[in-house]
């Protein structure tokens, strides 16, 4: 819809009109929705008409880099074992000008169809520049270059180095790293840049790492998306559209994941919970009744996404000066924050660590355990534990060093379960687990997918893995209230089943 409305609109359509126009047309969708589609796709651009931002049909996709080589199709691929879906996204990847963003679930296997791309770089005397949010994740890219490249001689931007692109075919950098200094090519080499959990350069400071003079361009993540302009600003401009992506449903019918079976466990609340619950939650109704009133979206991801702004934009403004919606702004989200704490951080939910964990202790299921704070991790550990589990909390708190030592006998089986908050969600090289247990609410899309993700690599003995979410009945977490539908419609037709019970239930 949007591709016709903007051919019968050569010179473009500003953003509100065009929110307008396909609404008009039948077709319910908000700014956020309506620009995430279109980011995605590129057909369409979008620039500044007379301070406006305006959207355009392209006859041609966007150049978003220097021209790129020709990249051969067969020589990269040689030897990596690449899937379909790889082999796929990196001739769509190629097709693009080699320049785009590819979108894949996690586990899939992105660095190495990335490697593939860096193989075709090298190739033609060329040199990689590899950004990564961690340097976890930096040691991790290391070993799979040295693997996969043996000839190629990688270099460290970040942790202390700083190596170069003169002396290194490849270096691997941390986005404050690359901001922050000068990243040169050799003369007359063409450069590729891979960014890795690449919806995260987004933000401003880290969008300065995204260098112009690199002609090969390739975005990896998970979850293409934002909850601000930085798609749409940085990214999009930089990459181009997703080229290729690769969904659960993708990866299930391709054999690409393990099988899965997902669980949802109701825990009530104590009645001061419930008490503490139902104050925030009407709070949040009352402040939510005030901003839209002020002409804030009625839409929550949006109205969310308004309310931060607004509160962001007043800071450092003398108090006399805040206006009254700037106020019920921080009301309304200092009561969400509340309200998603009391249901996130229920006594009630680590009963059901306790009644798990008799099971894990009998058959040695791998696992990890998500938190919703530090102190819910160390009693989840405490826990486990004490039913005779091996296990230990790893969160920001602890020392690079402990952390690393943990994972690493997570790794070779000293540990049988981890427990954190969410410092495992992303840019954390996590070893293979069978069981996930979230005991607080996915708090967005993304969270919910790498955390599926981490379980979901094929099993040698082809068993399934499997995934627990604890939820507070009767609170925005419940299943039968809304909460998870987006997760529940994406994985319903993908699982081997999806159910849920109460504690009691647990463990039958």
């Amino acid at each position: 819809m949007a591709a016709e409305l903007l051919a019968d609109n050569p010179d473009g359509l500003p953003t509100p009109r065009l929110v307008r126009a396909v609404k008009a047309s039948g077709v319910s969708a908000s700014r956020a929705v309506l620009e995430r589609a279109l980011v995605r796709d590129a057909r369409f651009h979008r620039e500044d008409v007379l301070g406006k931002p305006t959207w355009i049909l392209l006859d041609e996709p966007a150049a978003t880099a220097p021209e790129a080589p020709v990249v051969p199709s067969n020589g990269p691929l040689d030897g990596l074992a690449l899937r379909d879906w790889q082999i796929a996204a990196f001739a769509a990847w190629a097709q693009a000008g080699c320049s785009g963003v590819v979108e894949a679930v996690t586990g899939t296997g992105k660095t190495r169809l990335a490697i593939a791309a860096i193989r075709a770089c090298l190739a033609q005397d060329g040199r990689a520049l590899v950004i990564v949010p961690t340097l976890d994740l930096l040691t991790q890219w290391q070993r799979q270059l040295h693997e996969l490249v043996p000839g190629a001689r990688v270099g460290q931007l970040g942790g202390g180095r700083a190596d170069d692109l003169h002396d290194h075919h490849v270096v691997i950098a941390t986005p404050h790293s690359a901001a922050a200094l000068p990243v040169d090519l050799p003369a007359g080499a063409v450069g590729l840049l891979v960014a890795d959990e690449a919806h995260r350069y987004g933000a401003p400071t880290w969008g300065e790492a995204l260098k112009p003079a690199f002609a090969m361009r390739l975005a990896l993540t998970a979850t293409y998306e934002r909850n601000d302009e930085g798609l749409v600003e940085v990214l999009a401009p930089y990459f181009g559209g997703v080229v290729q992506a690769y969904s659960f449903a993708d990866a299930a019918a391709d054999g690409v994941i393990a099988p899965f079976d997902i669980t949802f466990v109701g825990v009530p609340l104590t009645d001061g919970e419930r008490s503490a619950y139902d104050n925030a939650d009407g709070q949040v109704r009352q402040h939510r009744k005030e901003l839209v009133a002020h002409g804030l979206p009625k839409s929550p991801l949006e109205l969310i996404a308004a309310a931060a702004a607004l509160s962001a934009g007043a800071e450092g403004r003398p108090n006399t000066k805040v206006r009254r919606e700037v106020v019920a702004a921080r009301a309304f989200l200092s009561a969400l924050r509340r309200r998603r704490d009391v249901a996130a951080q229920a006594d009630a939910k680590l009963q059901v660590v306790h009644a798990l964990a008799p099971s894990l202790a009998t058959d040695g299921t791998r696992g990890l355990v998500f938190t919703d704070t530090v102190e819910q991790a160390e009693l989840a550990a405490v826990a486990l534990r004490r039913h005779g589990v091996p296990a230990e909390e790893i969160h920001g708190d602890l020392a690079k060093d402990k952390r690393r030592i943990r994972l690493a006998q997570f790794r070779n089986g000293n540990l049988q379960v981890v427990v954190a908050p969410r410092v495992l969600d992303e840019g954390v090289d996590v070893p293979d687990a069978e069981l996930a247990l979230v005991l607080a609410a996915f708090r967005t899309r993304r969270q919910m997918i790498q955390r599926l993700g981490r379980v979901l690599r094929l099993k040698d003995d082809g068993r399934a893995a499997r995934l627990l979410v604890a939820f507070a009945v009767d609170t925005r977490e419940d299943p039968k209230h809304g909460a998870q539908e987006d997760f529940i419609n994406e994985v319903i037709d993908v699982a081997q089943s999806v159910r849920t019970i109460d504690l009691g239930q647990l463990g039958r």
